[in-house]
């Protein structure tokens, strides 16, 4: 009996130790907002009064990754990943947040995505993505709705003044079964063109950006 109760506490306590070995740290949105509202206030308190970001997510997705200490971290409930791009002394700049923290601030070797949203501000701000829509045949109703989980969040901030939009990625597709009457306008919107800008520019990237700690 004495055994038994000997060979249970070793396996309480290699359970437990096991356990505390994979205890993961866990961040939601707000956690990301309130690192985004830290990084621009930063940038405010600096005199920087023009900035943007775009946060790239889809709904219920979720990523872990190991961080340099050893620790795991998770995002909770969908992972966010932010880009934040602006210009310190004529030196255009992107940072990068995600639900485990902040990366590294990197230069941009052009400033093509920052002048195009300085050169595009009316239409990134009256542009608006709409609905896929499609047409009325056999009684279908006009509007459709899909669930579609990926979407952009974009904020513009110009003389420390804010405006921006979320839209659904289905949105600029046709994959429903009925064509989207709204492609094409979608499409051509300078909101969408920057994204696409925005892609291309972080595709370049993504091996640079390094964890802070």
């Amino acid at each position: 009996m004495f055994n038994k109760l000997k060979h249970m506490k070793k396996l309480l306590f290699l359970f437990f130790g096991i356990v505390s070995t994979l205890t993961i740290a866990q961040n939601d949105k707000s956690y990301v907002d309130g690192l985004v509202s830290e990084f621009t206030k930063s940038l405010e308190n600096r005199g920087i009064g023009e900035y943007f970001y775009m946060n790239k997510y889809c709904d219920g997705t979720t990523e872990m990754f190991k961080l340099e200490d050893g620790s795991m971290c998770a995002s909770k409930g969908t992972h966010y990943e932010v880009y934040i791009f602006w210009k310190e002394e004529n030196q255009p700049m992107i940072k990068k947040i995600d639900n485990c923290g902040m990366y590294f601030s990197l230069p941009l070797h052009n400033a093509t995505v920052l002048d195009f949203a300085t050169n595009n501000t009316r239409q990134l701000e009256n542009g608006k993505v709409k609905k896929y829509e499609v047409k009325n045949p056999e009684n279908v109703p006009a509007k459709r709705s899909k669930v579609h989980r990926c979407h952009r969040l974009f904020k513009f901030t110009i003389d420390n003044e804010s405006f921006g939009q979320t839209y659904n990625l289905y949105d600029l597709t046709n994959e429903s079964k009925f064509e989207n009457l709204n492609f094409d306008t979608n499409n051509n919107l300078e909101i969408v063109a920057l994204e696409k800008m925005i892609e291309e520019q972080i595709s370049t990237l993504e091996s640079k950006f390094k964890r802070q700690f």
